[in-house]
């Protein structure tokens, strides 16, 4: 562990030796090396046969599902990896109780895409999909926006996903649907069958109205100027449908 730590600090703070260049890493790769040391830590623990602890199972569980995206797998193969990780049997008492919701933006060949897991130690699998296509109870003060899906598989958005990076084969007005969210409660899925228009309600985020990571179109303020029209080109770019 002492060779890990050392290599990740240098990784993080560089060196001056004659024969390394500092390595410059933003602060998403600074996070995600954290979170491989912690996971290794709960690796090299469970190998010993001891249960682990709150902090190791999600660092565990972020970890592995982390590096199934980067594989290759699909959305749903790598939203199923994450509840296949751990077990009761596996953590100390009261530990599947406290890791009752995961959030986490894995990488993907098409960008970053957030991944919530309920439950993923006692459930073994994703809410079901009929469950998440029930009509949610919406917010006040949102409107409406109507979804078209021109794809072959279901589409999910989840209640705090940035409406406008949603599914690139999802047609509708992105311009209409800038800085907006679903207007359902926090964990609320609805999903959009293939061939299918559907009516949500949609409101504005609130706070710093910062979105990062999303669908990988937009990266920092929502209210900057010129954010709207780079994110737009960007879109028309990769092919987003509405665009």
């Amino acid at each position: 562990m002492l060779s890990l730590m050392a290599t990740l600090y240098l990784l993080m703070v560089g060196t001056h030796h004659r024969y390394c260049q500092p390595v410059r890493l933003l602060p998403r790769e600074q996070n995600r090396l954290q979170v491989f040391a912690a996971a290794e830590l709960a690796r090299r623990r469970r190998a010993r046969g001891l249960l682990l602890s709150q902090a190791e199972a999600v660092a565990l569980i972020c970890d592995e599902v982390m590096e199934a995206a980067r594989d290759g797998l699909d959305y749903a193969a790598v939203e199923q990896r994450g509840y296949e990780i751990l077990y009761p049997a596996d953590v100390l008492e009261d530990v599947p109780r406290l890791v009752a919701r995961i959030e986490l933006e894995a990488l993907f060949a098409d960008g970053h895409r957030l991944i919530v897991l309920l439950d993923p130690i006692t459930s073994g699998g994703p809410p079901s999909l009929d469950a998440a296509n029930v009509e949610p109870q919406w917010l006040e003060d949102g409107r409406p926006q109507r979804l078209a899906n021109t794809s072959d598989v279901p589409i999910a958005l989840t209640s705090h996903f940035h409406v406008f990076e949603a599914n690139r084969r999802l047609h509708f007005d992105r311009s209409a649907a800038w800085g907006m969210r679903l207007a359902v409660a926090a964990g609320v899925k609805v999903v959009i069958e293939p061939g299918e228009t559907r009516e949500v309600w949609v409101v504005p985020f609130g706070g710093a109205r910062i979105v990062r990571g999303h669908g990988g179109l937009v990266d920092g303020p929502l209210d900057a100027p010129g954010a709207l029209e780079a994110a737009l080109a960007l879109a028309r770019k990769r092919g987003y449908e509405g665009a």
